[in-house]
């Protein structure tokens, strides 16, 4: 399993601690400091989209997967039923060319 970036997490730290001298008086932000903020919250951003990416992702797969099994399910059920007509086709041998220098 692949490490979880703390990336957003941090980053959204940063960005609280960028107002923290602006709850105690009224201050002015200066453009400088709006740059910063954006930059902050443009890379937070960034990594939300990255994570939501990931997980629709791993959502759509792990659905895949269950519709795969419930339609296998389906499939042996079918062909365990007493009477039915569906048949397994056998397994056929084939040749393993092995050194072969054709790909």
């Amino acid at each position: 399993m692949a490490k979880m970036s703390l990336e957003l997490s941090d980053g959204l730290q940063q960005l609280k601690r960028l107002f923290v001298d602006y709850q105690h008086e009224p201050r002015v932000l200066e453009p400088d400091d709006a740059r910063i903020i954006q930059q902050c919250i443009e890379l937070c951003y960034a990594r939300a989209r990255e994570l939501e990416n990931e997980v629709s992702a791993k959502r759509w797969n792990d659905e895949a997967r269950r519709d795969r099994l419930v339609e296998m399910d389906r499939i042996l059920s079918e062909i365990q039923r007493p009477g039915t007509n569906v048949m397994l086709f056998p397994v056929v041998e084939r040749p393993i060319f092995e050194g072969s220098s054709r790909l």
